[in-house]
């Protein structure tokens, strides 16, 4: 599979409606939601200068900016990176249940690549189910299709699925860009997890990229800031397929309009809670403030 250049990604971004702006090395920001800029891939850790995250929230208008950095020895983090850089990744390295689990997927399930229109037609279910699993509201068809139909105009955007009798059962949603991929979801339909369609695609990835393909690594993300998003099985399942933690620290800065008020809307963000428990963009919000320092 051919990857696209970071500028080429730049370019989609801009072309698709996302409001995103080159930074100061070979990365990017980009709004997040509706108030937030993450730096982009979320993997480097360099330290921006002060004058980069003032032009980040004079650019691209936000309240709170978001990037990783590597803490110095002894210093707490607050973030787990999770990525894989074995070239010589292989099944052996795995435990032997991991081992089965990927054989049962390789056994009953067919893995290919499809075309982002397929995944719309087909893909809802794994979506739901998955969204619904981890305690939120958010797994709808409207934000199914909102989401799959922006993130399908990206040429570096890949899909990634699962199949048992010629239906998606589970997929990945995959970023390919220049030596790396970033796994952006993974979803997976409750009627068939028997099959253990997750470990199955998180090794096919590793051997196709890294083994096999001319990437140097697969990152898995971040450890969710939601404080109650079922994060240590999270953990625990991207540790036994391959994924290396990384404890990096993550910053959010607050602009200086909201920064004084930031105990206030602390504690607004516990009352609106309570009272929509299972609202997504609650709960990050809630994990943000939680993070500030």
């Amino acid at each position: 599979m051919i990857s696209i250049s970071l500028v080429e990604y730049y370019s989609n971004l801009k072309s698709s409606g996302v409001l995103v702006i080159s930074g100061d090395g070979d990365y990017l920001w980009m709004k997040h939601e509706s108030f937030s800029a993450i730096r982009f891939p979320e993997f480097i850790t360099s330290n921006p200068s002060e004058n980069e995250i003032k032009r980040v929230f004079r650019e691209l208008n936000c309240l709170i900016v978001s990037f990783c950095t590597i803490s110095d020895v002894g210093q707490s983090t607050n973030t787990i990176l999770y990525n894989c850089y074995d070239k010589n990744y292989n099944q052996n390295k795995l435990s032997k249940n991991v081992v089965r689990d990927i054989r049962i997927g390789q056994k009953n399930l067919t893995i290919e690549f499809v075309q982002w229109n397929e995944i719309l037609v087909n893909g809802f279910q794994a979506f739901h189910d998955t969204r619904t699993r981890v305690g939120l509201s958010d797994g709808t068809k409207s934000n199914f299709e909102i989401r799959f139909k922006n993130f399908a105009l990206n040429s570096g955007h890949k899909a990634l699925a699962t199949k048992f009798n010629n239906e998606i059962v589970a997929f990945m949603s995959l970023i390919v860009i220049e030596d790396y991929v970033i796994i952006q979801g993974s979803f997976s339909t409750d009627e068939h997890r028997k099959f253990c369609p997750n470990n199955t695609l998180a090794d096919f990835v590793l051997n196709y990229f890294l083994k096999e393909g001319q990437c140097n690594v697969v990152s898995y993300g971040l450890s969710s800031i939601q404080e109650d998003s079922g994060s240590e099985g999270l953990h625990n399942y991207k540790v036994r397929v391959g994924f290396q933690p990384i404890n990096v620290d993550r910053s959010f800065v607050l602009h200086s309009y909201i920064s004084p008020v930031k105990k206030q809307i602390g504690l607004l963000l516990s009352i609106l809670l309570k009272i929509f428990p299972k609202n997504r963009k609650l709960k990050k919000a809630q994990g943000i403030f939680n993070k500030i320092r």
